[in-house]
């Protein structure tokens, strides 16, 4: 055909309608979120009730290419036939299976094959089918954009009823109760009379865009980010007052889209779209939205991640023995098809249930379950979420490493102590790849349980003769710091003399001691500064360095200012040594609180200052149970302008300061620990200035106190 032929045709088909009028649909006056239209709309699909279909897959495969259709009920193939080079993946219309072949649309029977009709697709790809009874549409578009163009197709007991094209984006439609929903310019949605192509209402949003719809039950669903339920309220047309659901924003293995978006090229039966997916089911009630079994499955190759909607946490994974290429989810969980002919079932503990196969090695699959239940007992045995978890972040599949890695982030979730040494385990693995490796470090040091696993891994040493490796001791420190477990500071000094120890880990080593080192660290940072201070010449010694000084300077203050500062003029340390330490010291000095000044020189109190000045009893006439926080912010008191003046000369302008103070028995300051951790040297000496009761049990205390300006 012509271009000039083709420019006429459609011309022709939007001035008249094909099988009826409908004048006026798509019309850019027709009014829209009218209510009343809508809840006609609503009458008549309850009306109609849920529609009733034959539960089948309908596969492609690679060449040479067939397509078949399998009843799921049996489980046995109905049909298969030999196809052109296909487009699309097949897609379920009602009485037709719809599958985009080069240079055309062909509907075939879905109970026998047979082919019942071709369209020419005018250099459109398919966007969506659907089908309902003995009627099916579909639409062919260019997708958004300037000169978007799009055809409807509409079919009556498989032979073309009517069809009509417009110079708009049409997405992917619904067909429902005798009528045809249709997405369209990414804020529309038409509800057409499936018979007259009249419309009969439409909505408008403006505030998320729309580009499929779907049928579920006796419902109607659109949307394309999220996905809005049609009740009443969608007249409003907007996310806040209608039935709408967006699930949570992540980070998943291959970023999939909650729904493929029907305005850019259809994906092609090859593509990785088929493996790399989320499934889910709609539910909710009245004006609301919801996934069914409040689950969404994240499909990549072989992983189905069954995932809470609403939140960073998982209910299982699954692994399949092939790549998935197609799945559905329904009531209790997912059917699924693999490239090897296999249809199975995976039940909402992650156990298969139900699995049959065909001759077929599909590259991808299409599910109508219609009213299905997959019955059957769980195939093999049934594994805790965590060794779920373990199995998957070890899979040897290189292909699969992002979704190893979100095993790994998933098995940070859990609070077992055995997920600790199982996190130390991988972190210290270099065989595994960067990124799950990388991953297990990161989730390590937020490790608030597993105190035992990580000293016991920080006591081992990289020794040649004995044939025995250090663990991964930067990983190590930073966990034992966010548990405040101090029986690790003898082994994270051991490692800052062990001349194994790289510097990027001794920097964060000396990180974890600011947090959990008491007096008997400063010796030992001390001499290593000393020794180490002129040795600096690469940027991770000397960041390593500046850590070094930093936390002598919070357990220390006064007592350590003078060695930092002779170290910071050494000449034989290098220029950015010496910068770096310079730096600290200055700031170190900036915020301490002035000397209180005697004598006729001293300037006068202004009015303002007396009336500030307030006496405060710091004794105690006998210990406490036990310190409590007003106690705490009585003995502050005294130093409370300069802790506020740390705050108010922060180059970052914290707000707030987050302060970890623990007190021996006596009331020994033992540990004080700020975050963030830039405050430590202003405000730590600050604190240990104060003289705190001890408490009449003798034992040692954690205190948590917030500074805010």
């Amino acid at each position: 055909m012509t271009h000039a032929k083709r420019s006429l045709s459609l011309l022709s088909l939007l001035v008249v309608a094909c099988g009826g009028g409908g004048g006026s649909t798509f019309s850019p006056t027709f009014p829209d979120n009218e209510e009343p239209a809508i809840r006609d709309v609503l009458a008549r699909l309850a009306a109609a009730g849920p529609a009733t279909a034959d539960p089948v897959a309908a596969g492609i495969t690679s060449a040479p290419h067939q397509l078949f259709v399998v009843d799921l009920q049996s489980g046995s193939e109905r049909w298969k036939s030999a196809v052109g080079q296909p487009v699309s993946a097949p897609q379920v219309a009602g009485s037709l299976v719809i599958l985009h072949e080069q240079g055309g649309v062909v509907a075939r029977d879905v109970a026998n094959g047979q082919e019942r009709f071709t369209v020419e697709d005018e250099a459109l790809y398919l966007a969506g089918a659907s089908g309902e009874g003995e009627w099916s549409a579909f639409v062919l578009t260019t997708g958004g954009g300037v000169g978007a163009r799009s055809k409807l197709v509409v079919a009556r007991n498989g032979r073309i009823a009517w069809q009509r094209s417009m110079e708009q984006a049409l997405g992917a439609p619904a067909v429902a109760g005798g009528m045809i929903f249709i997405p369209w310019a990414t804020q529309n949605v038409s509800v057409l009379d499936v018979s007259s192509g009249e419309e009969l209402a439409r909505v408008r949003v403006t505030d998320t865009p729309v580009g499929r719809a779907f049928r579920r039950g006796d419902e109607v669903y659109f949307g394309q980010n999220g996905v809005f339920r049609l009740t009443p309220s969608i007249a409003t047309g907007a996310r806040a007052t209608a039935a709408y659901f967006e699930p949570m924003a992540r980070t998943l293995p291959g970023d999939p889209a909650l729904l493929v978006d029907p305005y850019r090229p259809a994906p092609g039966p090859a593509s990785a779209v088929h493996k790399i997916r989320l499934d889910w089911f709609p539910g909710g009630s009245g004006e609301t939205m919801a996934f069914g079994d409040d689950t969404i499955y994240s499909t990549f190759y072989r992983f189905v991640f069954a995932l809470d909607p609403n939140q960073d946490a998982v209910r299982f994974v699954y692994a399949h023995p092939e790549d998935i290429v197609g799945a559905s989810a329904m009531a209790g969980g997912l059917l699924i098809a693999d490239e090897g002919g296999g249809l199975a079932f995976v039940n909402s503990e992650g156990q298969r249930t139900w699995s049959v196969s065909v001759t077929e090695t599909p590259t991808a699959v299409t599910f109508r379950p219609g009213s299905f239940q997959p019955r059957g007992a769980p195939q093999g045995p049934a594994l805790s979420l965590e060794d779920q978890l373990l199995a998957a972040a070890q899979n040897r599949d290189d292909r699969l490493v992002p979704a190893r890695r979100m095993a790994v982030h998933m098995l940070n979730q859990l609070p077992s102590e055995g997920v600790t040494a199982r996190l130390i385990e991988i972190c210290a693995a270099r065989e595994e790849p960067p990124p799950v490796r990388d991953e297990a470090c990161a989730r390590l040091a937020e490790r608030t349980t597993g105190a035992s696993a990580v000293v016991a891994a920080l006591g081992r040493h990289g020794l040649f003769l004995e044939g025995t490796t250090a663990g991964p001791i930067g990983p190590l420190a930073l966990a034992a710091a966010t548990m405040g477990d101090a029986r690790a500071v003898p082994a994270l000094l051991a490692h800052v003399v062990d001349p194994q120890t790289s510097a990027a880990d001794l920097r964060l080593i000396f990180q974890a001691l600011a947090t959990l080192g008491g007096d008997a660290t400063a010796v030992p940072l001390t001499d290593w500064l000393r020794l180490y201070h002129a040795e600096a010449r690469d940027e991770e010694l000397t960041l390593a360095v500046e850590a070094a000084a930093k936390t002598l300077l919070a357990l220390e203050g006064p007592a350590a200012i003078e060695n930092v500062e002779a170290l910071a003029t050494d000449p034989l340390a290098s220029a950015d040594v010496r910068a770096k330490l310079t730096a600290l010291t200055n700031e170190w000095r900036a915020a301490q609180p002035p000397e209180p000044c005697e004598g006729e020189d001293c300037p006068e109190e202004t009015e303002a200052e007396e009336e500030e000045e307030v006496v405060i009893d710091e004794t105690f006439e006998e210990a406490p149970e036990q310190t409590t926080l007003p106690m705490l912010e009585q003995i502050l008191r005294p130093v409370a302008a300069p802790l506020r003046a740390c705050l108010s000369g922060d180059s970052q302008r914290a707000s707030s300061a987050r302060i970890i103070l623990v007190l021996a028995g006596d009331g020994t300051v033992q540990l004080v620990s700020v975050t963030p951790d830039r405050l430590q040297s202003c405000i730590g000496p600050l604190i240990r200035r104060q003289t705190f009761p001890g408490n009449r049990r003798g034992e040692r205390e954690q205190l948590t106190y917030t500074l805010r300006r």
